[in-house]
């Protein structure tokens, strides 16, 4: 048998065995070798990723959580947008995705801007290396072929779904990728059932998975796994004994367990703020987008229709799906498994058809038949909007149905691989001749003739390629070489350029002028009593600049986001949303605004202008109101929005009683109060607050659970009595979504610190769980030596 594991055998074409750790080290050498030339402009620092979520959000992210760290502190609040937001709760922050935190523990003092760009782009092309990696041990483990492993990892890892948007959009790449080892893990699994290590490997991966920050992708792959997991246990229950079957049942209900420990310092601040954020309660129109129907053309054709063509895995790749068919409707031998329970090919390869077929029909959203019913009835797909993210299922599930089509090449008789390859060579010529016909109607295409007729050629010179290698008599090594490289050029040719931007990474986090201007007028705006004013961004710059350039705004770019707050920027009076929001400086395309201002610059553009203004009298960062008024979020909205309410004196506080009398301490004029505010870090705001009639506390930041009073120190003329028959010092929901804290008449300091039990309780569960596997582990592996011994 020959060395190289890639290398056919003369008599099948295909080297089957364990895969070992030389064996391993080449398949781990070819993706990692792949990735870096797929992504050498990126490597060498001569592109990055285009402007986009990656530059804009992913980047600040990266960079506030590096900052935190830095500092020794778990980074829980971000303040730089949204006027305050729950960092770790956003999912999309991946505060604890294990290989991020590596790669950025690894590259701690390396706290510049064009630093932490290059190594977050370094860690796409890691994950695009893991992505082909993991697919090959699922292909190479249900096929028993390592041409058929190799040829899955390289379509999946380099379709045009993992090599579009996912690298930009780097939460959904991250989460992507765990899937197929996902599927390995639980193949192993349920082939061993006693063996626990199996089980708590696969928690471990969903856990990650879950970590990695996208909900959707985490979404999509749970429904995957849940249904590998049903059709494994289903295949494997008929032929195991009665003690296999318990080991079954119990490695499913260890792994659940292990799963829901490990997630909870994630999942439970998570579910907190998702209760409260915008996707709450979102309507189908929102979500149900996704494919048109004449997308489909582009799993043929890439380019052709939209910039990305997530459903391309090339003509090749293609081709090996479609003869993996094959292997779904034939009931063909085992491979060799050692004498252990194997999944049987022609179930394998119905899953993966099935998979891809399902998720292709989710894919089109409302235009297709199948999203509607999942939206009713499937938990969860009411929730996230962009459905043709459903691609990702696709492009993995063709992906594996390759592997099996290359198993097919072998196992088939030759008169049907011959019928096989032609049908398909003359499926494929057909279907590119009519959509040059269908072209030539009005917007029906993106690309010019001349672009069009040489893709056209490359298709069909592709797939008659295709058909020529199989419809030879005889398979050899030299075939396979063909067939990877006609696999690998189409991918290669179609997205090697997709995402690369002319500019280095020390050229594309240069600040823009705009920004400059702004940190300017902050820092000379910066008073005694307490921070700057925040900044409204009228969509001039990107949304999470402020959490790069240490700028308070009230906007941002997170999906998730509280959706009281975000009431406040859905047809609300601007100049009333800015002074609840202490709003001092405007960037905007607005040269005059409606009330007092001060225009420090403007920034003329190729299209229009950006201005500067600095707004006089902005209201402080806390003031205190000497009177309250309950009601509810729709009464407050209106209130807040009042011209005629005063915000200085009363406060609106969060109740659902019917009585809405206003509560009040005296004389307004005569109760003035002193506040100072300082932010001493992003979730620890220390004020002093100096009043002789008591009142409300208004602090200008976010209300959240979690936000709590401590070391409450009396500095004069303090009463204990609690004012507006409020509990005193205790953090309340006022003006619909900022903080209010009562405070007696007196002088005070205190501090107010964001500590959420969600996130306590979280790291306690998740914490004692971690312990206890490592405990578990130790002590198998030393019960395992004295065995041995």
């Amino acid at each position: 048998m020959p060395a190289n594991p890639f290398i056919a055998s003369p008599r099948h074409g295909i080297r089957r065995g364990p895969l070992h750790w030389r064996s391993a080290l080449l398949v781990i050498l070819f993706f990692g070798g792949l990735s870096a030339l797929f992504y050498a402009p990126i490597l060498l620092g001569l592109r990055t990723f285009p402007d986009g979520d990656f530059t804009h959000h992913f980047l600040p992210f990266s960079l506030f959580q590096q900052q935190e760290l830095l500092s020794g502190r778990l980074p829980v609040w971000n303040p730089y947008t949204y006027s305050g937001h729950p960092f770790l709760a956003d999912v999309q922050a991946a505060v604890f995705y294990p290989l991020s935190n590596l790669l950025l523990a690894m590259t701690l003092p390396w706290n510049g801007a064009g630093a932490r760009l290059y190594f977050l782009q370094v860690e796409a092309v890691v994950h695009v290396a893991l992505a082909g990696i993991f697919t090959y041990l699922l292909a190479y483990a249900l096929t028993r072929s390592r041409w058929a492993g190799l040829l899955a990892g390289l379509l999946f890892a380099f379709s045009g779904y993992l090599t579009g948007y996912p690298p930009v959009q780097l939460a959904v790449l991250r989460t992507a990728i765990w899937l197929p080892l996902l599927l390995w893990l639980l193949l192993q699994a349920v082939t061993s059932p006693g063996q626990m290590r199996w089980w708590m490997a696969s928690s471990i991966t969903a856990v990650v998975a879950f970590l990695a920050g996208h909900s959707q992708t985490f979404l999509f792959l749970a429904y995957a796994a849940a249904a590998w997991i049903v059709l494994l246990v289903a295949a494997r229950w008929r032929a195991a004994t009665r003690r296999e079957q318990q080991q079954l049942a119990l490695g499913l209900a260890a792994g659940a367990l292990a799963a829901a420990g490990l997630s909870a310092a994630q999942l439970l601040p998570s579910v907190e703020f998702a209760q409260l954020s915008v996707r709450a309660n979102v309507a189908y129109d929102f979500v149900a987008g996704g494919f048109p129907l004449q997308d489909t053309w582009q799993m043929l054709l890439p380019g052709v229709l939209t910039y990305y063509s997530p459903l391309y895995i090339g003509v090749a790749g293609l081709g090996l799906a479609w003869m993996g068919i094959w292997v779904a409707l034939h009931d063909l031998p085992k491979q060799n498994a050692g004498g252990r329970w194997m999944l049987a090919l022609r179930t394998g390869a119905a899953y993966f058809l099935g998979l891809a077929a399902v998720a292709l029909l989710l894919a089109y959203g409302s235009s297709g038949f199948l999203y509607p019913l999942f939206y009713r009835w499937a938990p969860g797909w009411n929730l996230f909007r962009g459905q043709e993210r459903a691609a990702y299922l696709v492009a993995l599930g063709l992906s594996l149905l390759a592997g099996y089509g290359a198993l097919a090449i072998q196992a088939m008789p030759q008169r049907a691989r011959s019928l096989w390859a032609t049908s398909f060579a003359a499926v494929t010529i057909g279907a590119t001749y009519l959509f040059g016909l269908l072209r030539q109607l009005p917007g029906h295409t993106v690309v010019g003739q001349t672009h069009f007729l040489l893709l056209a050629a490359l298709t069909v010179a592709a797939a008659s390629l295709f058909a020529g290698l199989l419809r030879a008599p005889g398979w050899s090594r030299r075939r396979w070489l063909w067939l990877t490289a006609l696999a690998a050029a189409a991918l290669f040719a179609a997205n090697l350029p997709t995402n690369l931007s002319e500019f280095g990474p020390a050229q594309k986090v240069l600040l823009a002028p705009e920004v400059e201007a702004v940190q300017t007028a902050v820092m000379a705006s910066a008073g005694s009593s307490g921070p700057a004013g925040r900044v409204y961004n009228e969509f001039r710059v990107y949304e999470d600049y402020g959490m790069r350039a240490g700028i308070e705004d009230v906007w941002g770019a997170s999906p998730l986001r509280i959706a009281r707050y975000a009431a406040l920027f859905d047809q609300f009076p601007l100049d009333r949303m800015w002074r609840l929001l202490s709003v001092e400086h405007v960037l905007t395309w607005r040269k005059e605004l409606f009330g007092p201002s001060q225009l420090l610059a403007e920034f003329p553009q190729a299209t229009d202008t950006t201005y500067l203004h600095r707004l006089p009298g902005r209201q402080p960062r806390a003031w205190m109101a000497s009177a309250v008024r309950p009601a509810n979020d729709e009464e407050a909205l209106q209130l807040l929005a009042d011209h005629q309410f005063d915000l200085n004196t009363t406060a609106v506080l969060a109740s659902s009683a019917q009585n809405n009398d206003v509560q009040m301490l005296g004389d307004p004029a005569v109760a003035a109060a002193e506040v100072t505010v300082e932010r001493r870090s992003p979730g620890h705001l220390h004020i002093t607050v100096r009043n002789s009639l008591g009142g409300l506390l208004v602090a200008a930041e976010n209300w959240m659970p979690g936000w709590r009073v401590q070391g409450v120190t009396c500095l004069s003329d303090c009463i204990d009595i609690a004012p507006l028959g409020l509990p005193a010092f205790e953090p309340l929901r006022a003006d619909l979504t900022l903080i209010g804290i009562p405070i007696p008449p007196g002088a005070y300091s205190f501090n107010l610190v964001y500590q959420p039990d969600s996130i306590s309780n979280g790291l306690w569960i998740s914490g004692s769980t971690l312990a206890l596997l490592a405990l578990l582990g130790l002590w198998r592996w030393w019960s395992s030596r004295k065995g041995a011994a």
